[in-house]
């Protein structure tokens, strides 16, 4: 059985061509900011964002590592896509990844919040080009991860028909859960 991490990637990549541009919401450690440059090559956009200096530094190392010359790091709030990426000319996004949570290694303290994933699933939704995905992997396990988690799924239950919408999690309570939203062209 695949992973969480494992099923985002999956769907993301199955969508994803080069040239595309992406956004990372979380970029945490750099993980997923890495995977997207990786799909969408040398000629597409990934913008990814965290609140944490930390993290931002970590996911720069792990990008100038590798080589990756197609990533625009944002030391901003995921709430400020729709913002930054009309700064940057981006009206239209392939994909849009979230870790919901707080960053592996860093302050537990400092954790995503509702309001503030609200508002950037919102735009993602509104980006997200036809055929295009979202992945929100919500980490619960910690104070306010539950309620997040209760507010993303609330949230993904307006999108309507245009939307198709897939939870998968494990039998814990307190394990994490990965909603994986497509966009159809026409709505059901």
């Amino acid at each position: 059985m695949l992973k969480l991490t494992e099923l985002a990637h999956e769907a993301v990549r199955s969508v994803v061509r080069p040239g595309e541009a992406v956004v990372d919401a979380t970029c945490g450690n750099g993980h997923d900011t890495l995977f997207l440059a990786s799909l969408v090559g040398k000629d597409g956009d990934v913008h990814a964002f965290d609140i944490q200096k930390n993290a931002i530094e970590q996911t720069l190392d792990r990008v100038a590592a590798s080589g990756c010359e197609q990533v625009v790091l944002h030391h901003r709030s995921h709430a400020e896509l729709d913002t930054v990426l009309t700064e940057a000319g981006i009206s239209v996004i392939a994909a849009m990844m979230f870790n919901l949570g707080y960053l592996p290694g860093g302050d537990h303290a400092v954790t995503t919040k509702p309001q503030a994933t609200l508002a950037a699933l919102r735009t993602g939704s509104k980006m997200l080009r036809t055929g295009g995905v979202m992945t929100v992997l919500a980490y619960v396990g910690h104070p306010g991860g539950m309620d997040e988690a209760a507010e993303v799924e609330q949230f993904l239950g307006t999108l309507g028909g245009r939307f198709e919408v897939q939870l998968r999690k494990n039998e814990s309570p307190v394990s994490p859960r990965l909603w994986i939203v497509g966009k159809r062209s026409v709505e059901m």
